[in-house]
């Protein structure tokens, strides 16, 4: 009987415990919240089916994914969803509020003709006050099969259901290439809006990182396309011109990610592309002139390998912005291991030989640290990677950055979608396949190919240039093959949520729980802007905010960022616990500026165009620097020499080459005349020399070794490098 009642007891205080840790659980409320699809009614999952023609091993792209748009389509003040889908209908979801949507793709036909459909690009392209859907399309063989789509907005019906007309060939731009995604941008600052294609073809029978020299005469099918707005009086619409060869837009690649902003502050607008495989990244810095000149090698020291979405945005608020880019180095160990190749000094010295710029397998942070000094400053501004300093480095097989101030902070944050449902870059996978190539058939090369689902990452701005993981803390916990995604306020409480376009999964909404925690604090100002007729969400448009004490922030108006997606039109600044903002200066794409004063927090501003504004004026960036070079002035001409010899054909665990550190240097007066010198020491087989100065300042050059140097030896019997 006494024991009975111990287990009683014992059972007891286990129920109670439970019941406490689980309350205390439910006390817990992330940023973020998973909501069921049969609460949303966004039912989408971009489903890929496998066959003998469609399979990671006959094409690497088969699982490049879909994306995500989200505009206002109805102009209800609710923003409206689209999903693009590769073997399933693209679907159109019009948000009814409190986060419950209708799928009206069937009345809308808006359905992508069956296409293998990636990146879409939102834009009212007729000026007639109506979202236009513009979808890019790829994969298949047959051109006609993949024409890009336009998808006019016809108007809402009775029910507030918009039906759209595929209008691409009528407006130019029914692109028929590999087109991954598409922007619209006024490149010519003409007042309307302009379109670059972003290509990504895989030729078949080629191996898309063998080293070869990169095509630059705009020949290649890779590379992207330039169309030109041509408003037509009699059509009452514009008609668009293929203008690549003469803009420069000349360079192929395996174009991923594209995103528009002003690089170097000059007032227009340049075009990033990050390109997949051994193809450089492009940064093509606007000339002004109609023409744009590749500079990604002037301004960006490495970039990532195999880079796929980016986001250009200030994550420091220095006023200046920065760049992400992604790639598909693993975080833990283990996956490294399996998924990393080791370095190979042969593709350094390819590298170099065939003109290709440094690239390393991880995501690139780039820093914008200003301009350089001096009379050509504001064409040069200055880039350095900060990527593991930051923490941002490795998150796997990664898609779409969506980089965005999300707990109202007053500092960008950085979500990553990622996954991939065929691990082909896999060692025991690649050696099983190297091993039985001959023999395996392609259904047992498939099974052999591991498929592992990964999070999405979340990661907090800490505002000090890193980054906390919280992945775990703002509630995202179910693993996907995710790619596109897009953020924007869907239930109009002032914080952002976000959806995510899965693979062989429904697609992820996750609402923003910050309003619903009270006490945070946590102010935002959300802008709207309408510009002229031919441009009127501002594409283009620079906004700076002063705020609090000294704080600031920037923005570029574009809602082409991540990975194949549209963002909101929206402007979302968070303002933590400031509720008002000083000042707003508005730089429209004209170069106008405006100026309101005193604005309250926790709204939603339009801002309209005035009349009767000014230019902004040039920014002086002549001032001179510190140090100029003066090595010719005193007839100093010296060239290091050094053996061409490669440490790692001994050891290949060496980190670096240690039999090329480069030379010494030591200042003196070696000659006893009162006059300072220098010497600078000899790599293996070449003399030291001196540098003797004389009073009128200039130096003349001395082998340490006047008679017979090594230098001299190797050339007499021919074994100088």
């Amino acid at each position: 009987m006494i024991a009975t009642k111990r287990i009683l007891l014992r059972y007891i205080l286990v129920l109670v415990l439970s019941v406490f840790i689980f309350s205390c659980k439910q006390e817990k409320r992330t940023l973020f919240t998973l909501l069921d699809p049969g609460s949303t009614s966004i039912k989408f999952s971009n489903r890929i089916f496998e066959n003998d023609s469609v399979n990671i091993i006959d094409n690497e792209y088969v699982y490049n994914g879909g994306g995500v748009a989200i505009g206002d389509f109805n102009n209800d003040g609710l923003q409206d969803v689209y999903f693009t889908g590769n073997m399933v209908s693209n679907k159109l979801y019009l948000n009814k509020g409190e986060m419950h949507f209708n799928d009206v793709t069937s009345v809308s036909g808006a359905t992508g003709e069956g296409r293998w459909c990636s990146g879409v690009a939102l834009v009212d392209i007729n000026n007639d006050n109506l979202l236009d859907i513009y979808v890019c399309a790829t994969f298949k063989n047959d051109p006609v099969a993949r024409t890009n789509m336009l998808y006019v907005n016809q108007g809402a019906n009775r029910e507030g259901i918009p039906s759209f007309k595929e209008m691409a060939t009528d407006y130019g731009i029914a692109d028929t290439t590999q087109s991954t995604n598409a922007v619209f941008f006024d490149y010519d600052r003409d007042g309307d809006l302009d379109l670059y294609v972003l290509v990504d073809r895989l030729e078949p029978d080629h191996y898309p990182n063998k080293y070869k020299f990169t095509i630059t005469d705009g020949s290649s099918p890779g590379t992207g396309r330039l169309y030109r707005n041509d408003w037509s009086d009699s059509l009452k619409h514009p008609v668009y011109s293929n203008v690549s060869k003469q803009a420069g837009i000349l360079t192929e690649g395996y174009g991923l990610g594209v995103h528009i902003a002003d690089i170097n502050q000059d007032g227009w607008p340049d075009i990033y592309v990050t390109n997949d495989y051994i193809s450089n990244d492009l940064l093509y810095i606007n000339n002004k002139n109609g023409t744009f000149t590749d500079r990604a090698a002037e301004y960006l020291k490495h970039t990532s390998f195999s880079a796929m979405g980016n986001d250009i945005a200030d994550i420091n608020n220095d006023g200046l912005q920065d760049i992400i880019a992604l790639d598909m180095l693993p975080e833990d160990n283990y996956r490294k291991k399996m998924m990393l190749n080791p370095n190979n000094y042969s593709f350094y010295i390819n590298t170099r030989e065939y003109k290709y710029q440094y690239q390393y397998v991880r995501n690139t942070m780039q820093l914008n640290m200003g301009f350089r000094p001096g009379a050509d400053s504001v064409k040069h501004p200055v880039f350095g990677d900060i990527a593991f300093y930051s923490g941002l480095s490795s998150t796997d097989w990664s898609w779409a950055p969506l980089v965005a101030d999300f707990d109202n902070d007053g500092f960008r944050d950085v979500i990553i979608t990622n996954g991939f449902p065929r691990d082909v870059t896999d060692h025991d996978f690649i050696a099983y396949r190297t091993n039985t190539k001959n023999y395996a058939p392609k259904e047992m090369l498939l099974e052999q190919i591991p498929a592992i689902k990964l999070r999405n990452y979340a990661f907090h701005n800490n505002g000090d240039l890193t980054f906390s993981n919280v992945t775990d803390d703002w509630g995202i916990e179910l693993p996907t093959f995710s790619n596109g995604a897009a953020y924007a306020d869907l239930d109009n409480d002032g914080d952002l949520d976000y959806i995510v376009n899965n693979i062989n999964d429904s697609a992820h909404v996750y609402k923003n729980n910050l309003e619903m925690n009270k006490g945070t604090g946590s102010h935002y100002l959300r802008i709207r802007l309408k510009n002229e007729k031919g441009n009127e969400e501002g594409l283009g448009t620079f906004v700076e905010i002063e705020y609090g004490e000294g704080k600031k922030q920037v923005h570029e108006q574009t809602p082409y960022r991540g990975y194949l997606s549209t963002m909101e039109p929206f402007i979302h600044f968070g303002l933590g616990k400031d509720s008002v903002v000083k000042n707003i200066k508005v730089t429209w794409p004209d170069g106008k500026i405006q100026s309101l004063n005193d604005i309250k927090a926790n709204q939603i501003l339009t801002i309209e165009k005035a009349n009767n504004l000014s230019f902004a004026s040039a920014s002086n960036n002549n001032a001179q620097p510190l140090l100029r070079d003066v090595t010719s002035t005193f007839g100093i001409s010296y060239l290091h020499p050094e053996r061409d010899y490669i440490d790692f054909s001994v050891q290949k665990l060496l980190p670096h080459k240690f039999s090329q550190y480069g030379p010494a240097i030591a200042v003196g007066d070696i000659n006893g005349d009162q006059l300072e010198d220098f010497f600078v020491s000899g790599s293996y087989g070449y003399s030291g020399k001196f540098f003797l100065q004389n009073p009128e300042g200039g130096f003349m050059e001395k082998n340490l070794q006047p008679d017979a140097t090594m230098e001299n030896k190797q050339q007499e019997d021919g074994t100088a490098s």
